[in-house]
């Protein structure tokens, strides 16, 4: 008896898997407990250089001038949504394009921020140009044109976990950074790499953000992205894929 062939995945359907490969892979990695940070069982440290070198690397994290394509799973009201956002950045002059698209290929919205200007397009229902201001141009905002904490102030957890904190009117915004080791080649003293960032209002975390690396990446930007806005309620995980320089011919990837 001659046993029928096996079927193969159309391109659409292996795409579909491995985004919800993907999707798992990055949950399973947020499924780790988040710290509970307080200021007063930290240790404060005395170090104006590390604290402006910190907070300098928030601001240094990516290019001043980038492209990047990002994978994302959209988790919104118990329905999870994959996309592809073709994101183009210019810090220097505080501007962001993003074309975020279905798995299909279609443009489901547009947004484009250049200064204090936002422009929003979008083409399906479930997104509003008003949630979408709320959401992601201010995830935009604050993943790629963060500015310099004034003031700041730094501690250590017992895990040498270092916080880099600002609190003014109610709200808190901190970074989190962990030491990596040093490599024989790496004349850098104080190589720390920023892990977290959390937003808190009255003490409660109402935003958090968790940076995850590849270890293959030697350009050392996150690889993975995972967002969790409490207020609106939804999640975004990210597999970001970045091609740096937007001056260089198209399609160069560092």
């Amino acid at each position: 008896m001659i046993a029928p062939p096996k079927k193969r995945l159309t391109p659409g359907a292996k795409q579909k898997l491995s985004m919800a490969l993907l999707t798992l892979l990055i949950i399973l990695a947020g499924c780790s407990p988040k710290p509970k940070i307080s200021e007063t069982a930290l240790a404060k440290i005395q170090n104006p250089e590390l604290i402006a070198e910190l907070n300098q690397a928030v601001c240094h994290l990516y290019p001043n001038q980038f492209k990047a394509v990002h994978h994302v799973a959209l988790t919104l009201l118990g329905k999870t949504y994959v996309l592809n956002g073709y994101l183009t950045v210019n810090r220097r002059q505080k501007q962001l394009h993003l074309i975020a698209q279905n798995d299909m290929g279609g443009t489901l919205f547009e947004i484009h921020t250049k200064g204090e200007k936002t422009r929003i397009q979008s083409n399906t229902k479930y997104l509003k140009t008003s949630w979408l201001e709320k959401s992601v141009v201010k995830d935009l905002e604050t993943l790629y044109l963060s500015p310099p904490l004034s003031s700041p102030k730094l501690y250590m957890d017992q895990d040498n976990t270092l916080l880099l904190s600002k609190n003014q009117g109610g709200i808190s915004r901190k970074y989190l950074f962990k030491k990596e080791p040093q490599q024989d080649s790496d004349p850098v003293q104080n190589n720390y790499k920023l892990t977290g960032y959390r937003r808190l209002k009255n003490d409660k975390i109402v935003y958090t953000i968790g940076y995850i690396y590849d270890r293959k990446n030697t350009k050392k930007y996150p690889s993975f992205i995972a967002i969790e806005n409490q207020t609106l309620n939804y999640q975004l995980k990210i597999n970001s894929q970045y091609f740096f320089n937007a001056t260089r011919t198209s399609g160069t990837k560092d």
